[in-house]
């Protein structure tokens, strides 16, 4: 009996309208239910990033688990059968699989393969993968009919047009994603470069207000002990904003700044600043080890701890911990291979930890982004700055975090 050419045409144009890998699936095991006496059928395609292997996509049937289970991938090289069906242009028949030279015998015992009926999927010379039919253990041997072969043989041929249309709807589908991502990149980019460029003008009138009122401090005299502690503090506070615009104005500027430092003075004095920012409810507390001194910049490293400390009281909120610790690390070049963040030396380090919600998985990779924020007030820089900060100063910076167990940013500087 000769194939149905208008079923066929019917399958042919379902299994072009389809979208997605599911919806090609569905159509073609209904098919073959439809045109074969077989239950069971497969899809397996070569692995376009190693050509020497072929994997299952897709096997119908009682053995399914078990199939993708026991022989998830193919060796092309270590199979002769799989050899013989790519290279072939006709149906590779195997009565009984058992019986059989080509197949692998400790496979077929475990799936109880009886007969298989496989067809190369091939666009023009290039040979995509196989279509296979077939029976396992009680279902016995079932040899196929020539109008079998004949229709599995064609829909091959349909089949692995429609494979190649959705290999190419796929990278489409991924190129304009990337394409997308790149153009919101370059507009980030560009609304980071329009700031920088007002920040400046902004920077440089700041400074002169700023020394107006350091000014207008100096000249007052405290009455009490408790008045000379506050314009201290506000002495301290305006002398660090003005180093702050002083930063702002110079990072046009390729002089550096850079300097011996120590880390726990530097906390030390971060933390004054900012202390009157954090709700009294919050404990911040400073854990200073002995750490050697590190080379850098003052002010941008008060910068990159000022705006981790915020971070970490906008995570807490109106209670919680905060401690910064700083110690002396050395990472070894073992722990650089299996940590892909980390590079080998001594370092000293800041680490700030909060005991807030933690970060959720799907945004970790993110948090770096400029304008990237989960705030209604963020700017999305503040992580930004740090990230450029350590980067500026050949440092390390990484982040740790679980949901309920809060947040630790480890800060490395290259020691001296």
């Amino acid at each position: 009996m000769a194939i149905d050419l208008k079923a066929m045409l019917l399958h042919a144009g379902e299994l072009q309208r389809a979208t997605t890998l599911g919806e090609l699936l569905q159509v073609t095991h209904a098919a073959v239910r439809s045109h074969t006496r077989y239950v069971h059928s497969w899809l397996a395609v070569v692995d376009s990033d190693d050509p020497g292997f072929m994997y299952f996509v897709n096997v119908t049937g009682s053995q399914e688990a078990l199939v993708l289970a026991t022989c998830p991938r193919l060796s092309v090289a270590d199979d002769v059968l799989v050899q013989e069906i790519l290279e072939s242009g006709e149906p590779v028949v195997v009565v009984e699989a058992a019986e059989d030279p080509r197949t692998d015998k400790q496979i077929v015992a475990l799936l109880k393969n009886r007969t298989l009926v496989n067809v190369a999927m091939a666009v023009g010379t290039e040979r995509m993968g196989t279509f296979g039919v077939g029976t396992y253990g009680d279902e016995g041997v079932m040899v196929p009919t020539e109008t079998e072969l004949e229709w599995l043989v064609v829909f091959a041929t349909q089949l692995a047009s429609a494979v190649v249309r959705l290999n190419l709807l796929a990278r489409q589908e991924q190129d304009t994603a990337a394409r997308v991502k790149l153009e919101r990149h370059l507009e980030a980019l560009q609304r980071v470069e329009l700031m920088g460029v007002l920040a400046a003008g902004v920077a440089h009138d700041l400074n002169n207000y700023l020394q107006v009122i350091h000014g207008n401090l100096t000249s007052l005299e405290p009455r009490t002990r408790e008045d000379a502690e506050t314009f201290e503090d506000m002495l301290h506070a305006t002398t660090k904003a003005s180093e702050v615009a002083r930063q702002l104005l110079s990072l046009g500027r390729s002089a550096s700044l850079k300097q011996g430092l120590d880390l726990n003075r530097r906390v030390e004095s971060t933390l004054k600043l900012v202390r009157s920012a954090i709700p009294r409810g919050v404990t911040v507390s400073h854990d200073a080890g002995q750490v050697p001194p590190v080379e850098g910049d003052p002010v941008q490293i008060d910068q990159a701890l000022a705006n981790l400390l915020i971070n970490a009281r906008d995570a807490v909120g109106d209670t919680g911990k905060i401690v910064v610790a700083v110690s002396d690390q050395e990472l070894h070049a073992e722990f650089a291979r299996s940590n892909p963040w980390a590079k080998a030396g001594r370092y000293g380090r800041v680490r700030v930890h909060d005991d807030g919600p933690g970060i959720p998985p799907e945004l970790l990779e993110r948090i770096y982004d400029p304008l990237f924020t989960t705030k209604a007030t963020g700017t999305g820089l503040g992580l930004a700055v740090v990230s450029r900060v350590v980067q500026q100063h050949r440092g390390l910076l990484h982040v740790e975090s679980r949901a309920g167990a809060g947040t630790s940013f480890d800060l490395y500087l290259p020691a001296q």
